[in-house]
């Protein structure tokens, strides 16, 4: 499949002819970046401010409502002001955060800043979905998307061995110090390197308001299937990185490294997953991809159910069983980001903010089910629902072509 610039970047700043896709995955890593690199410290965390898996889970439900709540401005700022510099402003803003949450003294500050720096966060998945969407033509983004998922998968693959390492040497805090390296670095490379993408004409769409937008958006039914599927599958992803901690070394009683290898080992299954996908992207249709997806999200989430109910708790079990969920989500992540942004290319920008922010909407929801019923077999469960919900949104019948 083609993979030609759509519209050439723009060559008026540094960087000039520098690769986008890296720089794209670079930017999206900071989702899973500053979600999974405190996995096996969040208990040490509740510890240290004397709460419980509901105290805890503030921190990272925090981050995940201040990055979908900017998703109402940061995707217009991209269009209207450009890709690069809104990358940079996010980028500053979010390493000064993480400063101020590896010292926070108290959970409520430590709440506070981890909301500031989701904010800023969501820089990174709005402008990266654009770029791609900015130079890729629309029958290889789907492909590109998934080079870039490959890509992403490094962050989730090494950030919870990361994170192990960090806090055996400093506590939870060094591992968001490794947050503040990760963004001062990141911002230091792109300022010298990243190019300005947004095409010099763009149809009006820079001035289309945020409500606008929506109504817009909501016409397309690809764009409602694709938002759905994607919320579910994010629902999924977050309960279990939000309740599974106390999961695996609270209530079964891992070790922080057979937690860890739970983690990284599927974090491996969603990078393959995301080569599969660029495989299958030049020989089936999206929504035929998209099936196969739901088809392992079930498995991969049914099992790990079934396995605790038995009373199954070692960690290569639990580790077999929740494989084909990373594997699943790696497949069908990039196509569903794909399907959905394709029919706008005038406000790219707000297509990838609305459909981050329902995106994490569909995360909060689904983890506050799990959360609430004190994690355990309910974790799992939870995950099981949001699996037949991106089914359901998959096998929706695609709009009739005119």
């Amino acid at each position: 499949m083609s993979s030609t610039p759509a519209s050439p970047p723009r060559s008026d700043h540094p960087g000039r002819g520098a690769p986008i896709v890296p720089f794209a995955a670079a930017l999206f890593a900071v989702l899973p970046m500053s979600t999974d690199i405190y996995l096996t410290a969040m208990v040490d965390l509740g510890r240290d401010f004397g709460v419980d898996i509901a105290g805890v889970q503030r921190t990272m439900l925090s981050f995940t409502l201040g990055f979908g709540l900017a998703h109402l401005f940061i995707g217009r700022f991209a269009d209207r002001i450009g890709r690069r510099p809104t990358a940079l402003v996010g980028l500053t803003i979010y390493t000064l955060a993480s400063i101020l949450a590896a010292s926070a003294p108290s959970l409520d500050l430590l709440v506070a800043a981890r909301f500031v720096q989701g904010m800023a966060a969501a820089t990174g998945p709005i402008v990266s979905r654009t770029l791609i969407r900015d130079t890729v033509s629309a029958e290889g983004a789907g492909r590109a998307l998934s080079k870039m998922g490959a890509f992403v998968g490094i962050a989730p693959l090494t950030a919870p061995l990361l994170g192990t390492f960090a806090a055996h040497l400093g506590g939870w805090r060094a591992t968001i110090v490794v947050l503040v390296l990760y963004g001062a670095i990141l911002t230091t490379v792109l300022w010298r390197r990243l190019p300005e993408t947004r095409p010099a004409a763009v149809g009006g769409g820079d001035g289309i308001s945020i409500v606008a937008a929506l109504g817009r958006l909501v016409r397309h039914r690809v764009f409602l299937i694709g938002v759905a599927a994607l919320a579910a599958g994010y629902g999924i992803l977050l309960t279990w990185l939000t309740t599974s901690g106390f999961l695996l070394i609270g209530t079964l009683g891992m070790s922080k490294l057979e937690a860890s290898a739970v983690y990284t080992i599927g974090s491996a299954g969603f990078v393959s997953g995301s080569l599969v996908s660029m495989r299958l992207a030049q020989r089936l249709l999206p929504r035929h991809i998209l099936r196969t997806a739901a088809a392992l999200l079930i498995l991969g989430t049914t099992m790990p159910a079934l396995v605790l109910w038995l009373g199954f708790g070692h960690w290569a079990v639990i580790l077999v069983t929740v494989f084909p969920f990373y594997f699943g989500w790696g497949i069908g992540q990039p196509m569903a980001i794909a399907i959905t942004m394709q029919p706008f290319p005038e406000m790219a920008g707000q297509a990838s903010a609305w459909l981050g922010l329902f995106q994490q909407v569909g995360g909060i929801a689904l983890s506050l089910v799990a959360a609430h019923f004190g994690g355990g077999l309910a974790t799992p469960l939870t995950m099981a629902l949001g699996a037949l919900l991106f089914t359901a949104a998959v096998f929706v019948p695609p709009p009739k072509v005119r």
